[in-house]
């Protein structure tokens, strides 16, 4: 079953690579594999990753940092960024929200989404609700 689902998602990546840029590629690998591995066995490293990629995907959402407009791609990639620097300390997924993810570092304001309808919620509440669904899996 692991050697299946790694030539999978070696053929997924390979495939991807001649569409889209290798970021999105193995993003959506790991998504991929995710959904094909119970949550059990998904390192806090694949939840994290999973985490960004729901956030890259929210269509229509627009994120509020430190009062600015921020487009989903965006967030997804300041969420990035923060966990690159701050994985070696950070070893969690659900630290990864409460630490990384909730808030600025530079101001300690809440980060916010304002999706579709116009509804805002933290991006704490929203990570933690995804996170809770990806580990009931």
């Amino acid at each position: 079953m692991k050697s299946k689902m790694k030539a999978y998602v070696l053929l997924n990546l390979t495939l991807c690579a001649a569409i889209i840029s290798a970021q999105d590629c193995f993003a959506q690998a790991n998504t991929l594999a995710i959904t094909e591995i119970s949550a059990n066995q998904l390192s806090e490293d694949q939840k994290v990753a999973h985490l960004i990629q729901v956030v890259s995907k929210m269509e229509g959402a627009m994120f509020i940092r430190n009062g600015s407009e921020h487009s989903c791609r965006q967030a997804a990639e300041h969420l990035e960024s923060k966990w690159e620097k701050h994985r070696n300390n950070v070893k969690t997924a659900q630290g990864f929200i409460e630490e990384l993810a909730s808030r600025s570092g530079l101001t300690g304001e809440p980060y916010k989404i304002r999706f579709a309808d116009g509804s805002i919620k933290t991006t704490n509440e929203v990570l933690l609700l995804e996170l809770k669904q990806l580990e009931q899996k």
